[in-house]
């Protein structure tokens, strides 16, 4: 397995979602090879604290990740999360847009549904012909090694200026190369 931690963080979320007894926000089917989890929780749920003995690199909620790398995860999830319903088949147009970010291996895991993305937000952005602007922030309470987390939310904008709130939220889990230039090694993501 090549990302222990991320998978024990999704499926730890999949089980928080299960016993919660929520229900999906969206009704699009996810299928890039179990990389992307779409629980529904209430309130994010970080993971707990490295055993690795490296707890103080985060004290007091303050990350000292490389900056080059938080930026790298800045910028997947703005890709990530910038929808256009006209134009978009599902929201996965959006990942196939930054593969260039990742590493070869991983871009080819990002596959698309064979159906469209359905749902009110969705449907009614498509109507408006509006555009998402998601606004992304590094999330210093996440104190899983080697990886960096990123929450992104986004307005629907359309051409003459009419906006309103997304009805949710995405929070991706980054990990990443080892030497610069940095590329994104692997991802999952949240939705809520």
């Amino acid at each position: 397995m090549k990302h222990p931690k991320i998978l024990t963080l999704a499926l730890a979320a999949g089980l928080v979602t299960g016993v919660a007894g929520c229900t999906p926000a969206s009704t699009e089917t996810v299928t890039s090879n179990a990389s992307t989890v779409t629980p529904t929780m209430a309130s994010p749920t970080a993971p707990a604290p490295s055993s690795s003995g490296n707890e103080s690199s985060h004290s007091q909620g303050q990350a000292t990740e490389d900056p080059a790398k938080v930026e790298l995860a800045k910028q997947a999830a703005t890709i990530m999360t910038t929808w256009n319903p006209t134009k978009d088949f599902n929201r996965t147009a959006a990942e196939l847009r930054a593969r260039p970010l990742m590493t070869p291996e991983r871009a080819k895991e990002v596959i698309a549904p064979e159906r469209p993305a359905t749902g009110v937000e969705w449907l009614t952005a498509a109507e408006k012909k509006a555009t998402s602007k998601p606004t992304v922030k590094l999330m210093t309470e996440h104190h899983e090694q080697n990886t960096i987390a990123v929450t992104a939310t986004w307005q629907w904008v359309t051409k003459d200026g009419e906006s309103w709130a997304g009805e949710g939220k995405q929070t991706f889990f980054f990990t990443f190369t080892d030497t610069e230039p940095y590329k994104i090694r692997d991802y999952v993501s949240s939705v809520r």
